[in-house]
């Protein structure tokens, strides 16, 4: 009785699996669709075929040497966040040791696939720790300049030294 329960379990499971093209075809108006995949908190849907089976990577907005030296910048602290397809990193709370009561977090986008200034945004949180007590965050503009200027100096040399 169970080998009979079994085969039948299993020929159910094979002749299902033998219909998959029409899961993934929709038939609207009589014109096949593509698969999509629709993201909660953006109104734009994704092709799953681009998810799945990336066939063009030449439009990827991020410049390969700004990722790079970002990462390479960013390494002393650690990291929340990393997304290459859309060029943002995030660090997670980070403390100096010679900086006492204070500590940082970073975000970078990369908006561009060129080398350029325009291509990089940072923002700098700080947090200081008064009376037990985490302030609220603060942005520091300064600092982003710094650091902003040190990534594109770190992707200037990457792309040098890679050229030669």
């Amino acid at each position: 009785m169970i080998k009979n329960i079994l085969l039948i379990t299993i020929l159910l499971l094979i002749s299902s699996c033998s219909n998959y093209k029409s899961v993934f075809s929709n038939k609207v108006n009589g014109e096949t669709q593509k698969p999509v995949l629709v993201l909660e908190d953006t109104s734009k849907d994704v092709l799953l075929s681009k998810i799945i089976n990336p066939q063009n990577l030449d439009n990827v907005n991020v410049n390969g040497y700004l990722w790079r030296a970002t990462l390479n910048i960013l390494s002393i602290a650690p990291l929340i966040s990393t997304d290459a397809l859309s060029g943002k990193i995030i660090t997670d709370w980070y403390v100096n040791k010679n900086i006492q009561n204070q500590k940082l977090k970073i975000t970078v986008y990369i908006n561009s696939n060129e080398l350029k200034s325009e291509s990089i945004k940072i923002k700098v949180e700080i947090q200081s720790f008064k009376n037990n007590i985490w302030s609220q965050p603060l942005t520091n503009k300064s600092l982003a300049a710094q650091i902003k200027d040190s990534i594109l100096n770190e992707a200037r040399n990457l792309k040098l030294n890679l050229d030669k």
